[in-house]
This record gives structure tokens, C-alpha cells and sequence, in this order.
């Protein structure tokens, strides 16, 4: 199982994402259950769950197919948001679980996440057992009567619900809420949880649909102007926004206006900090330099991973030393469980605002904002390398580079604290760039040599393909 030279690369950043007519397809589904099923010596249960997306019913039949041909016995959990399942997995015992979900892709997507019997998403090492089975087609089989049983998965959705509302308590003072719920499988559970804490809640597209028509899933300034229009003509406490699974938070103050991610991860990681002693934060690779300066103040220091795997640092032996574990939208509370849960961090959010005695604007105080902006050009997947290559030798290059991190694409920290990041995207036909400036001016001049530098890239390797071809 070490010979990888020839083993194909299916996981990205999280979990498997992809077009599903030439990617995440019914054929791939097939396999990934079978190598699961190997995985786990054709043994054990697994809880499968799926999100709204058009595609999501024939994607799960065939892994549940897969599943139980190879001797697993599943629990079908239906559709529910990412967070419950793996939740789930945890609370009835299971050895593993899988959820069909493309998470914030768009409708054309589909793709699954797994999940170890603690609820935590699988980790490099455990995907790379899955890719060497599928690529060397190594399946064990089970005979005609060591087939798996299927069974409907206990109402873990009222189980989580139940946990979160002992855990948050009620609410003092009644806020009012918009809550959008991008069309997916958080449409009857945030809404829903916020109201039994207490909230007065308006919900925005609040009916499951997987073509998404009231906004693309995923939650950036840009497609929450709507939400932001609402909670300042409503005058609500504030807004918060999930993608198509369940597992990102956005947060809108009581002025309509969206908050920066890097603020609430830092928000979380001071109130963390707090509760819970000093301790290790794990942020991924494209976070802002803010969370370093709350987890200074507040006694915590700070561990810097792959986008998509600041779970793989944690288990149940140094649980006890991590406070949070967190990437853009994605919060992980290691007192509460191993994974990504953004309805969990809304509530917690809400508890704080409910006990403090200024607008939730108030709860993000003394942390530093410095300008950024996020964006990305389209790339196809087989010039991603030969790209990133050019760009990484182009930007360590530049004058006054401080450090330089090439663990999850290239990122340069300049003298002043500004930095760029450009990274290829692990799930979408894309390289992603990322800028922090020290002002306005400087930021603008980050945008500009990033995009240069990345759109020349790309111009250059689509001619050279196109000579050769």
C-alpha cells in the first residue's frame, strides 16, 4: 500500500466533488462503497445520508448498493445536513459514515465526504487507502448470505437538536434572525432550532431545492445581498447564512452588513480561548494574520495546514490541547465534536450575542481588520500544475518576502504583513488567489500583481497545449 506513483488523485480539498456525468458518477459511487467496504474487512455499520441536489437519490442508491453487497449493514439517515451525519455517526456506534453532498459547488456537482467512526472526516491517509483500492481495483467480495441489511437510521436529526439546545440553553432576550438557507438541507433545521432557543426567526430560501434558485450556495458577500437587505430593512439582530449542506456560516451584523470571515473564526478562537484555557488554534493556509494576534492576547498559539484538513490534526489524544480548528465558514469545536458544524456555531454565536449587552457588531471588537479580497480564474485541471509552477517561481521572486509556505499552494508573507496566497482548487476547475493588504493601496497592488501573474500563466499554458496539440 505505499506505491502510490501510479494511483490517481480523487480527493480534493474536501471530500470527492465533481461534474456527475464524467466524474462523481454512479460508476464511481459503485466503487467508492466497495472500497469502503474493503476498507472495513466487509464488517461493521455505516450511516448514509445525502443533501437536496438533483442527482443526490441515484448517487446514494448505488452506494448503499455498493455498501451492502460488500457485507456492510446501513443505517439510511435520508437527507439531512452534513453536520447531523456526522454527528450521527458518533451517536448510534457506527464504524464510518458517507454523506452525498457537493457542499457549496454548483447544482451540476455532486461528491461525497467520509467520515470515521468519531465523526471526523476522513484524513489524507485514509483517502489514500480508498485511491489505491479503487485504482488497483482491489474489492473483497462476500458470499450471497454475507450481505449487509439496511435499516432506517434513528431520528438523529431530533437527537442533535436535542444535544444543541442542552448545550446552548435558552435565550434571555428574544433576537430576531434572518436565516438563509440557500435552498438546501438546513431549510426545516436552523430555522427550526433557533426558534425552540428562543429567536424570532425569518427564513430565506427556505425551501429544499437542488438547483439552488435562490442564490448559489456558496456564502460570499456577493451572493448575500439579499440576506443583507433584509436585516437592515427588518431591523434583525443579524443575519447568518449556510451553503447547500449545512457545514459553512456567514454572518450579517444588525447593519446589513456581511462579516468578514477571518473576524468570526478569530471571534471563535478568542471565545474558545476563554472558555477553555490557552491551547492550539489550527487554521488553514489562506486565514488572515489577525487570528494570530487574538490568540496571542488570549493565551493560544497557532498551527497553520492545508485548506480542507485542519481536521486531520485532530483526535482523541490531543483533543484535550486543541481549542478550535477552523478554515473560511468551517468552525470545528473539538468540546463538541471532529467536524465542520455551522448550525452548532450559529447557535453559539447566538448565545454570546444573547449575553452580551451590545449588537452583535460588538461581539467582533478589538479584532484587527486588515482589506482583503478572494477570486479566481478558470483553469482546466490538466494545466494546474504547470501554472502553479510558473506562478510559485514568479512570487517567492518578489522583494520583501518574509516567508514563504508551499504546503497547500504558494503563499508569500510580505515584510509589511500583507501576503498573497494562489492555490489550485481541489474540487472546481479553478485557481483560487487570495490577497491581505495593510491598506486599501497596498491590497489593490497585491490584486493586480496576483492577477497578472496568474492570468499570464494560464494564457501561456493554453497556447503552448494549443501548438502541440
Amino acid at each position: 500500500m505505499k506505491d502510490r506513483s501510479n494511483v490517481p488523485k480523487l480527493f480534493g480539498t474536501s471530500g470527492i466533488r465533481g461534474n456527475v456525468r464524467n466524474k462523481v458518477t454512479e460508476r464511481f459511487a459503485l466503487d467508492l462503497a466497495r472500497a469502503m467496504s474493503t476498507m472495513l474487512a466487509n464488517e461493521g455499520q455505516v450511516v448514509v445520508g445525502s443533501d437536496y441536489r438533483i442527482t443526490s437519490d441515484e448517487l446514494k442508491a448505488t452506494l448503499l448498493g455498493g455498501l451492502l453487497g460488500g457485507g456492510i449493514d446501513v443505517l439510511d439517515a435520508g437527507i439531512l445536513p452534513t453536520p447531523v451525519l456526522a454527528f450521527g455517526i458518533r451517536a448510534v456506534g457506527a464504524n464510518a459514515g458517507i454523506m452525498v453532498t457537493a457542499s457549496h459547488n454548483p447544482p451540476e456537482d455532486n461528491g461525497m465526504k467520509c467520515y470515521s467512526h468519531e465523526g471526523r472526516e476522513y484524513v489524507p491517509e485514509e483517502e489514500q487507502i480508498l485511491e489505491q483500492f479503487i485504482a488497483q481495483r482491489r474489492f473483497t467480495e462476500v458470499a450471497w448470505d454475507g450481505v449487509g441489511t439496511q435499516v432506517v437510521a434513528p431520528d438523529l436529526v431530533e437527537t442533535y437538536t436535542q444535544r444543541v439546545l442542552d448545550r446552548v440553553g435558552s435565550l434571555r432576550r428574544k433576537l430576531k434572525v434572518v436565516v438563509d438557507c440557500a435552498n438546501g438541507t438546513t431549510y426545516n433545521f436552523t430555522p427550526l432550532i433557533l426558534s425552540r432557543l428562543g429567536c424570532d426567526v425569518i427564513s430565506l430560501n427556505a425551501h429544499p431545492d437542488g438547483r439552488f434558485p435562490g442564490r448559489p450556495p456558496e456564502p460570499t458577500p456577493e451572493h448575500l445581498a439579499t440576506a443583507c437587505h433584509f436585516v437592515r430593512s427588518l431591523k434583525a439582530d443579524l443575519g447568518i447564512a449556510h451553503d447547500g449542506d449545512g457545514d459553512r456560516l456567514a454572518v450579517i451584523d444588525e447593519k446589513g452588513r456581511y462579516v468578514n470571515n477571518d473576524t468570526v473564526l478569530a471571534f471563535f478562537a478568542r471565545l474558545l480561548l476563554a472558555e477553555n484555557g490557552p491551547g492550539r488554534i489550527i487554521t488553514s493556509v489562506d486565514t488572515s494574520s489577525r487570528i494570530y494576534i487574538v490568540a496571542r492576547s488570549s493565551g493560544g498559539t497557532v498551527e497553520r495546514t492545508r485548506l480542507g484538513k485542519t481536521h486531520a490534526l485532530l483526535d482523541e489524544e490531543n483533543r484535550a490541547s486543541v481549542r478550535l480548528c477552523c478554515e473560511p465558514w468551517k468552525i470545528i469545536d473539538p468540546t463538541w465534536g471532529f467536524w465542520g458544524d455551522a448550525v452548532y456555531a450559529a447557535c453559539r454565536l447566538i448565545q454570546s450575542l444573547d449575553q452580551a449587552k451590545g449588537p452583535v457588531s460588538s461581539l467582533f471588537r478589538g479584532i484587527p481588520e486588515n482589506p482583503q479580497k478572494r477570486f479566481f480564474f478558470r483553469c482546466p485541471d490538466e494545466l494546474k500544475d504547470v501554472i502553479m509552477a510558473e506562478v510559485s517561481q514568479a512570487l517567492t521572486t518578489q522583494r520583501d518576502v518574509s516567508e514563504v509556505w508551499t504546503f497547500d499552494g504558494v503563499r508569500v508573507n510580505f515584510s509589511d504583513e500583507s501576503w498573497i496566497l494562489v492555490r489550485k482548487s481541489g474540487t472546481e476547475g479553478k485557481i483560487r488567489i487570495y490577497c491581505e493588504g495593510r491598506s486599501p493601496k497596498r491590497l489593490r497592488q497585491l490584486v493586480s500583481k496576483s492577477s497578472r501573474l496568474v492570468r499570464g500563466a494560464i494564457r501561456g499554458a493554453e497556447r503552448s497545449r494549443s501548438k502541440s496539440a
